[in-house]
């Protein structure tokens, strides 16, 4: 586990970009410095409308590929009158619904903050997703990161994720397991048509 106080280094100070947005040191983690706005409603347009897009992933507890592999699904069960499998289609429904009432998943924590924070080789203007896809591997493989993000950064954006810290890990196990278990459903169906 990563001792917070080590993601914290006095060494970065806070500059302006256009003289309009204040960016501010956030941390240090493997010797990569990042940064964040001072306020996360006043960042570029770029940024802003991609941290919408992955709030709503966040909110709906799953992502535009997970929607996709439903539809698909629904399609597949649906394509032939004779044959529609309201057991498979009961299921897949019930699954999307549970979705709605789990604890985020880990990833879509991960996806927010890699909105919110930036090192120096990033554009703080706009947002690269495969750049990001790295950064977020690397917090992953990070002991003690996931924790770092919930106490810390999305204590005031997301209030709501506040979780017991004893319980937070048990949470997101299980909701990753059953992400699993909705995904299985899924490619059951999406295998059932080759």
């Amino acid at each position: 586990m990563i001792n917070l106080k080590n993601f914290f280094r006095r060494k970065m100070k806070p500059f302006l970009l256009e003289n309009k947005y204040r960016v501010i040191p956030a941390f240090e983690l493997n010797g990569v410095y990042y940064y964040q706005f001072d306020s996360a409603f006043e960042i570029p347009a770029g940024r802003a409308l991609t941290s919408l897009t992955i709030y709503e992933e966040f909110n709906q507890r799953c992502t535009k590929e997970y929607l996709q592999k439903h539809c698909k699904a629904v399609e597949i069960i649906l394509s032939d009158p004779k044959k529609i499998n309201l057991n498979a289609l009961a299921l897949i429904n019930y699954n999307l619904k549970e979705r709605l009432d789990m604890v985020q998943l880990p990833e879509h924590v991960y996806k927010l903050a890699s909105v919110m924070f930036f090192d120096k080789t990033e554009s703080p203007y706009s947002y690269d997703f495969n750049y990001n896809q790295k950064k977020i591997k690397a917090w992953t493989e990070a002991d003690g990161t996931l924790d770092f993000f919930l106490k810390t950064p999305f204590k005031e954006l997301l209030p709501s994720l506040m979780l017991q810290q004893k319980s937070a890990g048990t949470f997101f196990n299980v909701a990753e397991k059953v992400d699993a278990l909705h995904q299985k459903d899924l490619q059951a169906v999406l295998s059932s048509s080759q």
